[in-house]
C-alpha cells in the first residue's frame, strides 16, 4: 500500500508538510499543497475522507433528501442522482428527512450527515425552518426538486402541475364524464395544491360548476381506497376521478373493482399524476399524467453542481412540461379547444 511516506519521497518534501498539506494547514503554500496532492493522486494515496475534506475543503458529495424510504420511486431518484453526479466526479448520499424523526432522537444523524455535504437535492414536501437555518449557516446550496420552491434562496426544478392537471380535465370531459371528483394528497403540499387548482378551475370552465374534492392527507394505498369506498356509498357516486398521484389512483381503483361488484353499470374514468410503474401494470393500466422526471433530477443535480461555491448564482426555476398518458386500448381523442 502507498504511505504518506511515499508521496513524501517523490514529492520532495517531508513527511511533516505531506501530513500538513492533507490536514488543510495554512503553513505550506499554494503551490506546495498542490505538488503534494497531485503526487498523491497519481500514487493512488488516501489518508481518509477526512484529510480529503480538510484540504479540499469539500466533500465531492450531495444529499438526496427524500422524506418516504418505503416510495419505491426514491430509488429512481438516487439512481438518476447517483449516476449524474458521477460524471461530474461527485457522489451521492440519501437522506431521509420525514417530520417524525425529531420525534425520536434521530435529528442529530442527519446533522451529521448534512455537515459532509457539499449541496442538497430536496424532494421531500417539508423541510424544516431549523433545517432551512441549518443549510443557511453552513452555506449549503440547496435545490428543490419536483416542486416550486417557497424559499427565496433555493433554486427548483418542476413540472407545470396546473397545465398537467388541465389536460386531465380535457380528458375527463372529452370522455363524456358528468361528475367529476379531485383526491389530493397532502393539503398543504405545493404540489397537491397546484393540481387541485389547475383542475378545479378547467373543470369550471368546461362543466360550469366545481368538481367533488377530497383530501387523503398522505399519498397512500390505503387511503385511495378508503375514499373509494367512501364514494361508493354517495347517491350520485363521481364517474371520473382525477388522483394526484398514482399511488391513490390504484387505492381508489381497486376499491371500486373490489367493493361496488355488479353494482356498477360502467366503471368510472380514474387518471392518475406520475406515470409510475404502478400505473403501468397489465391489472390498472391506470391512465397518468407523465412528467420527466429523469430528465428534470438530472437537470437539478448538475445545476446544484455547477453553482456550488458561486456565490454569484442566484436562484433559478425551471419548468418542465408534463403529457397526459392514455392506455394504448383507450384511443377516444381530446379535442377540446381552451377558452
Amino acid at each position: 500500500m502507498v504511505t504518506a511516506r511515499d508521496v513524501a519521497s517523490e514529492a520532495g518534501v517531508s513527511l511533516t508538510t505531506v501530513s500538513r498539506c492533507f490536514g488543510g494547514g495554512d503553513l505550506v503554500t499554494k503551490k506546495t499543497r498542490e505538488r503534494v496532492l497531485l503526487v498523491a493522486d497519481r500514487l493512488g494515496y488516501s489518508p481518509n475522507i477526512a484529510g480529503r475534506v480538510l484540504a479540499s475543503r469539500r466533500s465531492r458529495l450531495i444529499g438526496l433528501m427524500v422524506d418516504d424510504f418505503n416510495d419505491p420511486e426514491n430509488l429512481d431518484l438516487f439512481r438518476f442522482v447517483s449516476a449524474e453526479a458521477q460524471k461530474r466526479n461527485f457522489h451521492a448520499i440519501l437522506l431521509n428527512t420525514y417530520r417524525e424523526r425529531a420525534e425520536v432522537g434521530s435529528d442529530s444523524i442527519e446533522a451529521a450527515l448534512l455537515q459532509q455535504v457539499d449541496g442538497l437535492l430536496v424532494t421531500a414536501s417539508h423541510l424544516s425552518q431549523e433545517m432551512i437555518a441549518r443549510c443557511a449557516a453552513q452555506d449549503k446550496r440547496v435545490v428543490i426538486v419536483g416542486r416550486k420552491s417557497g424559499h427565496p434562496d433555493f433554486s427548483s426544478v418542476y413540472c407545470d402541475n396546473e397545465d398537467g392537471a388541465a389536460q386531465v380535465a380535457d380528458y375527463l370531459f372529452a370522455q363524456g364524464v358528468q361528475r367529476p371528483a379531485f383526491v389530493g394528497a397532502n393539503p398543504e403540499a405545493t404540489v397537491t395544491l397546484e393540481r387541485r387548482s389547475g383542475f378545479v378551475q378547467r373543470i369550471e370552465q368546461l362543466y360550469g360548476m366545481q368538481p367533488i374534492v377530497r383530501e387523503a392527507g398522505i399519498n397512500d394505498y390505503s387511503k385511495g381506497y378508503a375514499i373509494g369506498q367512501e364514494m361508493l356509498t354517495l347517491p350520485r357516486p363521481p364517474d371520473g376521478y382525477f388522483c394526484a398521484t398514482d399511488l391513490l389512483g390504484i387505492g381508489l381503483l381497486d376499491a371500486m373493482q373490489t367493493e361496488s361488484g355488479a353494482n356498477v353499470d360502467k366503471p368510472p374514468c380514474v387518471v392518475g399524476f406520475g406515470y409510475s410503474m404502478l400505473s403501468r401494470l397489465t391489472r390498472y393500466k391506470l391512465a397518468s399524467v407523465a412528467l420527466p422526471m429523469e430528465d428534470m433530477v438530472r437537470t437539478a443535480t448538475s445545476h446544484l453542481i455547477d453553482t456550488l461555491g458561486d456565490a454569484m448564482t442566484g436562484p433559478e426555476r425551471i419548468v418542465f412540461p408534463c403529457e397526459l398518458t392514455i392506455p394504448a386500448e383507450d384511443t377516444t381523442p381530446v379535442s377540446v379547444s381552451r377558452p
